[in-house]
């Protein structure tokens, strides 16, 4: 998606995709700060009659012969779905990042969910360096500028005018050089993403661009065409009888 951050709600699903049946499988799962964070083990061979869900080795709810206990932060803001295990927590923060395990029919599941809570990535905005960069200078580096803070981890990419995003890159800086292709490029966005979210900057206006630039060689060509022209008029007035 281009442009600019979705709109509503944000619910990240954290779902069980490894099936070994080694203990400790583990995999990085981003959602955003103050949204949803949805648990969701696989599904079950058998009718669930408990489920305890624990946050770093601490507990985070009981469901015991049909007894529900939410514990410590999570009270009041965790439900669970007793026929499918699922934990949804609510206005989710940065402590709740870390890795979540769960307990079902009395067996530790071999899944675990480590959860990492960022931001969205602000609107950044496109700064040259430096700032004298113009039609005369060689080359120059644009950056796209956003705080990162706690938004990592960031991805940057770039657009001419109104083509396509180029490919993501760690960097937030873009070297532009003083070519014909450059020349005629009147204005440059970035954009800024990470797992849950991504902004782009409005248009900087190109300091190398020129206004209907004709490079030399397009020059001579054009000058030949024209001399060509006006040979072969002439030779099909002599001919002409």
């Amino acid at each position: 998606m281009d442009g600019h951050s979705s709109s509503g709600p944000v619910t990240v699903l954290l779902l069980a995709a490894l099936t070994s049946s080694a203990l400790g499988q583990s995999k990085p799962f981003y959602f955003e700060d103050g949204k949803q964070l949805v648990l969701t083990p696989p599904e079950h061979g058998s009718v669930i009659s408990s489920v305890v869900w624990t946050h770093n080795s601490n507990l985070v709810v009981e469901w015991v012969n049909k007894d529900l206990e939410f514990f410590g932060s999570f009270k009041g803001r965790t439900s669970l779905d007793e026929s499918t295990a699922q934990l949804t927590v609510s206005a989710a923060r940065q402590s709740d990042g870390g890795e979540y395990r769960v307990e079902i029919n009395n067996v530790q599941q071999s899944q675990v969910y480590t959860a990492i809570v960022i931001k969205k990535v602000p609107k950044p905005s496109v700064v040259v360096v430096p700032t004298s960069c113009s039609t005369n200078s060689s080359r120059c580096t644009l950056t796209c500028q956003g705080d990162p803070a706690g938004t990592e981890p960031l991805t940057y990419s770039w657009r001419k005018d109104s083509g396509w995003w180029g490919p993501e890159q760690q960097s937030m800086d873009h070297l532009i050089i003083n070519d014909v292709k450059t020349k005629r490029v009147e204005e440059i966005s970035c954009r800024m993403k990470n797992p849950v979210s991504e902004e782009e900057s409005d248009p900087l206006k190109n300091p190398m661009y020129r206004k209907g630039y004709v490079s030399p060689g397009e020059l001579a060509a054009i000058i030949c065409s024209s001399i060509l022209a006006v040979v072969l008029v002439g030779l099909g007035l002599l001919i002409d009888p």
